[in-house]
């Protein structure tokens, strides 16, 4: 089967946003974002092209990995659920889960014996996670955050009170792929925003939002606002969460160490791996004016 990623590009490019995932794209698998791909994204700025970071990750997390990245880009966490600019913090929109839907799939998770994850919105509390007292501690969420500190910081243990105060911005679970599947099938028909993926683990995540939450519909939200044409789009993604972004993108591109099945999706793929810098390589290949 032949390549179907570029290895040169033809000049004519008519390109003005980037849009970037973190976890398996910009990031390596220790979670790093290396200084040529900081550079690279600060000469695409520094050259009037949008950048925008699009993720599952909250806000805190996003920011703290790209301190070394002294622009004011926006990022849109929480799967799209959540938009603000990376250094004013100014908050650009927020889509919360319903309360009482979002009750319900708590209540049925409980009699199913799932530990609950809940991504809140207490930015000026300076806190984003509410767990189960007796959680595991070291967990796929937890291990999201890099530092220790922060981790402590960021995370609460759930009570009536902060779940009655709280905007939820995502509920989540994780647990076998039998356990999950149960939760799945009692609100696969709800009208909201289902993410459904495993880890390398073998086990599987299921993540409840509003149904505005998305990447793509985030993007095209603040693009819209700035009267920036969404047809001149590169975007970069690796899981299942950044295909609508990657299909209605100029040029989308699944990573190369994405899943196989997703990569079906897209004629662009990159030629090197997030651990080997792939998504700072295509850009300097696209923009290669700029480099």
């Amino acid at each position: 089967m032949p390549s179907r990623h570029f290895i040169f590009y033809k000049g004519g490019i008519d390109i003005n946003t980037v849009c970037i995932d973190l976890d398996g794209t910009l990031l390596d698998d220790k979670k790093k974002i290396s200084k040529r791909s900081i550079n690279t994204l600060r000469t695409l700025i520094d050259n009037k092209i949008e950048v925008i970071i699009a993720t599952g990750r909250h806000f805190y997390m996003v920011e703290n990995f790209l301190k070394e990245l002294d622009r004011d880009i926006m990022i849109c966490s929480n799967n799209g659920a959540m938009s603000r600019l990376k250094n004013t913090k100014k908050l650009f929109n927020v889509e919360y889960l319903d309360k009482e839907i979002f009750f319900n799939i708590l209540f049925t998770a409980e009699k199913l014996n799932l530990l609950p994850y809940v991504y809140v919105d207490f930015f000026t509390s300076g806190y984003h996670l509410l767990v189960k007292e007796g959680s595991v501690k070291k967990t796929h969420f937890e291990e999201k955050i890099p530092d220790k500190k922060m981790n402590e910081q960021l995370i609460r243990y759930i009570n009536t009170e902060n779940l009655q105060k709280s905007d939820i911005l995502c509920l989540a679970f994780l647990d076998s792929k039998e356990n999950i599947l149960k939760l799945y099938e009692k609100f696969k028909d709800l009208d909201i925003t289902k993410t459904l993926y495993t880890l390398k683990d073998g086990r599987f995540v299921l993540e409840f939002q509003s149904k505005k939450a998305d990447k793509w519909i985030a993007i095209k939200r603040y693009l819209d606002y700035k009267n920036i044409n969404t047809d001149k789009i590169v975007s970069f993604g690796d899981e299942i969460n950044d295909l609508m972004m990657i299909r209605n993108s100029k040029m989308g591109f699944f990573m190369k160490n994405a899943n196989e099945n997703l990569k079906k999706h897209t004629k662009y793929i990159t030629e090197y791996t997030n651990n080997q810098e792939g998504v700072s390589i295509e850009l300097e290949k696209i923009f290669k004016d700029f480099f």
